[in-house]
């Protein structure tokens, strides 16, 4: 059942035991385009995504213009301007809206333009200062963990000690695509049973390792999002379609009606199917009034009827008790039935 660690995002809970919340990341798959970027939004909300996820960066501020893809994702920059009103038409949609922050003025805009949460990509977990600066906030922390150590996880959870309570850490492999045996769930898994919020950034092909992750109880599910694989840059080839959105919408809401909670009870509908799986007393030949029952008198079996039975904790009380009215084969043998019950 949820507990009492759960975390507000928008007008949703999230914690264990509740719905997992799906956030299309739409990242860069808009090649810069704030047009493009508002029809991916609308798109996320038709296909069940709980939440979208932009990211705001300017290039030349953390990525030397010697890097192999500094050019790719100076293309694909949008003003804050353009996610300000990005986050605002996600709101429109019903759908929560967070911002991949790299800078000071990436987490300063998520608070302006009233972002759900704040996401530190996994490039950025020792990137102390900033983590500080995200956990002096009131937003949720979602922390990516791609190529990193357990150390280095732990202490980034150390810096982000103010963010306790609202911090997700999210289970990820920083590879693109990534391969199914990379995605080590039982990591994300582990953080769960010992009491870690957890959710998992999907990198894979497919929706395979989501719906697992989702079984398993990711608090969060991120997942590339596009609206056509063919799109240039961004990582539009290894996104998740509108369709795969749906499919993944639909797990979770099923995940939730199947996992149920911890509390072992009979269903309703199983009282009746008591009777009729249990076993009970009953003759294992015709037996006649005055019969002293041994144990070569008698069977462990599922009855013909309810009324009566005796369950296989009985047999020792009834073995050697003598019967006061006949019974045939197969029937039960009821404490009516016994002379001196």
């Amino acid at each position: 059942m949820p507990d009492n660690r759960t975390i507000k995002i928008g007008g949703r809970l999230i914690g264990r035991g509740l719905s997992t919340l799906l956030v299309a990341e739409i990242g860069g798959n808009h090649g810069g385009d704030p047009e493009l970027a508002r029809r991916m939004v609308q798109a996320a909300a038709e296909a069940g995504a709980d939440a979208v996820k932009f990211q705001a960066y300017r290039s030349a501020a953390f990525m030397s213009r010697r890097n192999p893809y500094y050019e790719e994702l100076e293309s694909e920059e949008l003003s804050y301007e353009d996610l300000a009103a990005l986050m605002a038409a996600a709101h429109d949609h019903g759908l929560a809206a967070g911002l991949t922050a790299f800078d000071d003025e990436g987490v300063e805009l998520a608070v302006s333009a009233r972002a759900e949460f704040i996401k530190i990509a996994s490039g950025d977990i020792t990137h102390h200062r900033l983590l500080e600066k995200a956990a002096r906030t009131d937003k949720p922390i979602f922390i990516s963990t791609g190529a990193s150590t357990q150390a280095e996880v732990d202490a980034a959870m150390d810096t982000l000690d103010k963010a306790k309570g609202r911090l997700v850490v999210m289970q990820c492999a920083s590879l693109y695509p990534a391969p199914l045996d990379s995605v080590d769930l039982a990591v994300m898994d582990r953080w769960l049973r010992s009491g870690v919020p957890a959710g998992y950034s999907d990198h894979t092909i497919g929706t395979t390792a989501a719906r697992m992750a989702v079984t398993l109880g990711a608090l969060v599910l991120e997942k590339h999002f596009t609206i056509d694989r063919d799109l240039p840059g961004g990582d539009n080839s290894i996104s998740a379609l509108p369709e795969d959105f749906r499919e993944l919408a639909d797990w979770k809401a099923l995940r939730v009606i199947m996992w149920g909670d911890d509390t072992k009870r009979i269903q309703p509908g199983e009282m009746e199917m008591r009777p009729v799986i249990r076993r009970a007393v009953v003759a294992k030949r015709d037996l006649p009034a005055g019969w002293k029952l041994t144990e070569n008198d008698v069977a462990l079996m599922r009855p013909p009827r309810a009324d009566g039975a005796l369950g296989p904790n009985y047999l020792g009380h009834v073995v050697r008790r003598t019967l006061k009215n006949g019974v045939n084969e197969g029937e039960l043998i009821s404490l009516a039935d016994l002379a001196d019950a």
